[in-house]
């Protein structure tokens, strides 16, 4: 499961206390029509779908009454992207934008930190707003027991140039982040945009939230968004039943790593350095050839079904995991699906050392650093 559709990750915000527009969810043209009138027009028809560049695809829109909505919510619920199919709406109350933010928070298990990346340019890319403009991106990090108050949160509200009642809002939608991260057993939250609506308000218009799959057992809502998921993106059920995490991007950095925190950190890192990461995978524990020759098939098809792959970025903490068997398995994987796009890979841990001769001696681009992989892997990707 994973990534949640915004509507699901919303309901998650609100059950932590994230302000939120008011909105409902409508399966088909009736439903949208019943949420409409309650909310009272104008409202926003939200597709909802695993997928990024819902608004390019004309999954978003704004109408201002029934006429339109009746004329476009139909062609939204029938909208797909890259084979994925719409699954139902969200109907949203319309209000007016005074500004946007974009605001993070993200589990690193490798560190043990919570990272929070936020930005005064919200509703745009933000690894774009990395490159071009570095100084409007803020980047904290905290140990996961770090005793995260009102205080800190104010400090980092601050440092974004918020003062008063605004300074106030978002430092306790920062608290409620953090909260949320260790009650509810979450991977990752961004909300981009957090605008600032006409009236001083600031509320949550976007959600993105992956969950811990391991928590799914103990948490009745995440067991209800399962049972009413329709069945989506193929190639996720695939890579579900090789017991891989995986999440379809929309970048051309393909991406294995073990350890959700480890693999989102490295979906960050490219972004920042100016790259697109074009999937979240978690091979999980172990490196045998079966289980990289999985993951490796899954990233395949990635580049088969969409924009091509132009770097494979893999990236492995070998612990119980030896990286003498990483680096054989991921050779072997390579020279039997015929992969022939670069390969940059980054070990370390046990038996480190003989995985990296067998990577120099493959030709491999071998790192024991993670940023200088990163680097490299979105260096190559460009030059493409």
């Amino acid at each position: 499961m994973g990534l949640l559709l915004e509507f699901e990750g919303k309901k998650v915000f609100q059950k932590a206390g994230i302000p939120l527009l008011p909105g409902k969810v409508a399966k088909n043209l009736k439903e949208a029509l019943a949420a409409a009138d309650e909310l009272g027009y104008p409202v926003v028809i939200k597709g909802q779908i695993l997928h990024g560049g819902r608004g390019k695809a004309g999954l978003i829109k704004v109408v201002k009454d029934k006429k339109e909505l009746e004329k476009v919510t139909p062609k939204i619920l029938k909208g797909t992207i890259k084979d994925m199919k719409v699954q139902n709406v969200l109907i949203e109350k319309a209000a007016k934008i005074v500004n946007e933010l974009y605001i993070s928070s993200m589990f690193d298990t490798y560190s043990r930190e919570i990272i929070f990346i936020m930005s005064t340019e919200g509703g745009v890319d933000i690894e774009a707003v990395a490159e071009e403009t570095p100084d409007k991106v803020r980047k904290e990090r905290f140990p996961i027991d770090f005793a995260f108050k009102s205080d800190t949160a104010k400090d980092l509200a601050k440092s974004l140039g918020f003062k008063g009642d605004e300074l106030k809002q978002l430092s306790d939608i920062l608290v409620k982040m953090w909260e949320a991260m260790h009650t509810m057993d979450l991977q990752l939250v961004e909300i981009n945009p957090l605008a600032e609506l006409d009236g001083g308000k600031i509320i949550a218009l976007d959600s993105k939230v992956i969950i811990d799959d391991n928590a799914i057992y103990r948490n009745p809502l995440y067991q209800e968004f399962m049972n009413e998921r329709i069945p989506d993106d193929p190639l996720e059920d695939k890579a579900a039943s090789f017991d891989v995490a995986f999440v379809r991007l929309d970048g051309d950095i393909g991406i294995i790593g073990n350890g959700a925190g480890l693999v989102m950190g490295t979906v960050d890192l490219i972004a920042e350095f100016g790259g697109r990461p074009a999937n979240f995978l978690d091979v999980g524990g172990g490196a045998s050839t079966e289980r990289v020759l999985n993951a490796l098939s899954i990233v395949k098809a990635v580049g088969e079904e969409g924009e091509p792959i132009d770097v494979l970025l893999v990236n492995i903490f070998g612990g119980i995991t030896r990286c003498d068997d990483v680096a054989k398995a991921v050779i072997e994987v390579r020279d039997k699906l015929g992969l022939e796009m670069p390969f940059v890979v980054r070990l370390v841990g046990t038996k480190q050392k003989e995985g990296m001769a067998i990577l120099d001696k493959a030709g491999m681009n071998a790192f024991t650093e993670m940023e200088p992989a990163v680097k490299r892997a979105v260096e190559i990707a460009k030059s493409k």
